[in-house]
């Protein structure tokens, strides 16, 4: 089970100025694991506590101090503190006073490694309007396993190294769609990759995504205690019919105001559980600087637990991938979209931007805006092999975009390519890049020559 992440703890350890690290994601994304996996690998001695089950009394002290708290941890954990010791705050919203106190660990004890994670950190954070100072604690923002790391777990490492060295040949590119096909049934969640691999049981597998649904419904009490549970798991279940379209708040709860339903939806990414894409007007970089936060859709945080609660069985996935995701495009950008969320700095949140243009007599939408260095990137997830790109065309008219990338089942390919607009003929440069190269988008912008 291996992580991409644990290069960047080991990073972290090793950093002279170390601060404290607090990672942050949805429930059931493997945060517990990582650190364990990383102690591990890195021969670390590793004192955990949950703080759902182990309540430290010093936290609540009026003048805090660290000393005490050290004390506290090796007598709860009968476990003596080493140069070579990672403290290891699990589920650490449960004390919101030590979440504060973090920064203390930067300036009064350096030399003591920690980290901190919990299943509603971000609703906590919000909640106790907890600021921390530059400088003092850092983030690590972990989503899905990506299909990188199910290859890995899956036993596919040569061919993700294939994948990797760009290499789309016809046997990689074979068994490059039929891990594909595993992956959208089993997604990226940690537990449901183990039992895939362990038990071979897509049923197993089902279960185990029908578990994780049920954890985050029965957390919905958490959530905001003003708000009925009942509420919040209608608006949970019917979003899933609107992922990937604008999102309009009648369609999703009628007859509910449309300030309590965004609520809701505010809770739910808080939460994780939902990734924004929010509409930018991709004049200029950053995207962000233009963004129009009433303009946005919404997407899952997994492609696996999107099918188990549409309760799509592998041989209709099989269907839909052979049928070019015609009837449910949908999924297709589902997975596009949990990779993209993550493709920058995992020190900042996940983040997608796309471009609407929904009035005038030029209407026109873009599924993605990436952006790369200093280039603003347009990509569009096609559903069939021969999808419409005239919106590709248009956006990189309006906004002199030079590269363009569709994603699809076709083959690999760099071109250019051309489309006339009112008589003037625009050309771009498109990068067709295969679904199962979703993790390899950055490394073909950077090697890529337009033939």
């Amino acid at each position: 089970m291996r992580r991409i992440a644990q290069e960047h703890l080991k990073t972290w350890y090793n950093k002279k100025t170390r601060q404290p690290l607090i990672i942050r994601g949805a429930r059931q994304v493997g945060k517990s694991t990582l650190v364990k996996l990383f102690c591990e690998e890195e021969k670390l001695q590793l004192i955990e506590l949950n703080l759902e089950k182990i309540k430290l009394q010093t936290t609540n002290n009026t003048d805090f101090n660290i000393q005490l708290l050290l004390d506290e941890i090796q007598l709860k954990t009968k476990q003596n503190l080493t140069p070579n010791t990672v403290i290891f705050f699990d589920e650490i919203q449960e004390s919101p006073q030590l979440l504060k106190s973090l920064r203390y660990f930067f300036e009064e004890r350096p030399d003591i490694a920690v980290i901190s994670a919990g299943s509603l950190l971000e609703l906590a954070l919000k909640n106790e309007a907890i600021s921390f100072p530059v400088g003092r604690v850092e983030f690590y923002h972990l989503g899905a396993m990506t299909f990188t790391e199910f290859l890995w777990a899956t036993g596919n490492s040569f061919l993700q190294s294939k994948l990797q060295a760009l290499d789309f040949s016809n046997a990689v590119i074979s068994q490059a769609k039929e891990e594909l096909r595993n992956y959208y049934y089993v997604g990226g969640m940690p537990k449901a990759v183990k039992t895939f691999v362990e038990e071979k049981s897509l049923v197993t597998v089902r279960d185990i995504q029908d578990q994780i649904l049920q954890t985050y419904v029965a957390d919905f009490p958490k959530y905001n205690g003003r708000i009925q549970v009942e509420r919040i798991s209608r608006v949970f279940s019917s979003v899933i019919s609107q992922l990937g379209k604008k999102i309009i708040y009648q369609k999703i709860d009628q007859g509910a105001q449309a300030r309590d339903t965004r609520r809701i939806l505010e809770l739910l990414i808080d939460a994780r559980v939902l990734l924004p894409c929010r509409h930018s007007n991709s004049n200029t970089i950053p995207l962000a600087g233009e963004v129009d936060d009433t303009i946005y859709k919404l997407y899952f945080l997994d492609v696996g637990l999107v099918n188990a609660m549409m309760k799509l069985d592998l041989e209709a996935i099989d269907q839909e991938m052979k049928n070019n995701f015609n009837t449910k495009g949908m999924i297709a950008e589902q997975f596009v979209a949990q990779h993209l969320a993550y493709l920058g700095s995992k020190t900042l949140p996940p983040e997608l931007y796309y471009w609407l243009r929904d009035k005038g007599s030029q209407k026109g939408e873009i599924d993605f805006i990436i952006q790369k260095k200093n280039q603003i990137i347009p990509v569009e997830v096609k559903a069939a092999e021969a999808g419409h790109l005239k919106s590709l065309y248009y956006f990189s008219k309006e906004k002199k975009t030079a590269t363009a990338i569709k994603i699809s089942l076709d083959a690999y390919s760099a071109k250019k390519s051309s489309h006339k607009i009112d008589a003037q003929d625009i050309q771009i440069n498109l990068l067709s890049v295969p679904q199962y190269a979703i993790d390899q988008v950055d490394l073909i912008l950077e090697n890529t020559q337009i033939s």
